[in-house]
């Protein structure tokens, strides 16, 4: 069971990081530089998200590398405290994705400050607490709520709460704006799983006040499997969103795939008896399947197929009635 949740621990974040990896590269040939690659919003979000899980691999950060690093630093802890800074990290980027979702721009400048302070608060604030003292797996239920303490968790929640907030509140209105079809199904679910990831923030600070009053409750003794419940909860609803956006793309590039297969034959012998009708002569294509479904990717192709192909249709017709009349 230990090797279960460590392969699944380890596997979720290799993941997320070879999307995103995927994701740069892909955008690297993008000529639209802005918001593209390690710029784009999402993109980052996997990164964050990816390293921050990466840092807080069951038994191997907490049993491994932790303690090589606290022979070397003298601080405990310090994997956690990475995997935490960067899932604060992630407050940014969810901002910046609901903001250019609903078409809103993030300054870089603004985002760029604001991971500085981020990172700043969570390691200035962790070095006052006795996390850095103490080795722990998981330092919500293991130390008694002081300042240190308190601050340490207001810079680690204050920046995740601001952003699931705000993000939910533009998905719902966005939403109610749309009311049906796909985009409007995606747009719920993202709002779904921003609004469960303000309900993780506030259960994690009506887990710290419960410990505070040295309150006995039952959301003090399940904190671990409620904020896990609701961590699954949220990752299940941004997937929902994200298969129903993920398969109308899709949808439209298999579409676009059939129909470059059908007629790319046809296509390049249009462009060779009538180059005059051909919008671009450097265009290349050829109708194998591999340059199909790259080029599919795109509508550039399939318009480019429809356009030439319909206008040397059309001038065949026409020199087929020409050399009728001629013929009279």
């Amino acid at each position: 069971m230990v090797d279960v949740k460590i392969a699944i621990g380890a596997l979720i974040p290799i993941l997320l990081l070879l999307l995103a990896a995927h994701r740069i590269r892909s955008d690297s040939r993008n000529r639209n530089r802005e918001f593209t690659g390690i710029l784009n919003p999402f993109t980052q979000l996997l990164l964050c998200l990816g390293l921050g899980k990466l840092f807080r691999v069951p038994h191997i950060t907490d049993d491994l590398i932790n303690p090589v690093l606290r022979q070397l630093t003298g601080v405990a802890n310090i994997m956690s405290l990475a995997g935490m800074t960067f899932g604060a990290l992630a407050a940014i980027p969810i901002v910046a994705f609901s903001s250019y979702i609903t078409g809103r721009r993030v300054p870089v400048r603004a985002q760029i400050v604001a991971a500085a302070l981020i990172v700043i608060a969570m390691t200035v604030t962790f070095l006052r607490t006795p996390m850095a003292d103490t080795p722990t797996s998981f330092m919500s239920n293991q130390f008694a709520v002081t300042g240190p303490v308190i601050a340490y968790w207001t810079a680690f929640i204050a920046p995740l709460a601001i952003s699931t907030l705000v993000s939910s509140s533009l998905m719902i209105r966005e939403a109610l704006w749309v009311r049906r079809g796909p985009f409007a199904r995606a747009l719920a679910g993202m709002a779904a799983t921003f609004t469960l990831g303000f309900i993780y923030c506030c259960h994690k600070v009506l887990n710290l006040a419960l410990k505070y009053n040295n309150s006995d409750s039952f959301l003090h003794h399940n904190a671990v499997t409620i904020s896990n419940s609701i961590g699954l909860a949220a990752m299940v609803a941004a997937a929902s969103s994200a298969a129903t956006y993920a398969w109308y793309i899709w949808k439209d590039r298999i579409i676009r795939y059939q129909l470059l297969r059908r007629y790319g034959g046809a296509w390049m012998d249009a462009r060779t008896a009538s180059p005059d009708v051909v919008l671009d002569q450097t265009y290349e294509f050829r109708p194998t399947r591999r340059v199909c479904w790259a080029a599919a990717r795109s509508h550039e192709a399939a318009y480019r197929l429809q356009i030439e192909l319909a206008d040397h249709q059309h001038q065949t017709r026409r020199s087929s009635i020409l050399t009728s009349q001629e013929a009279l």
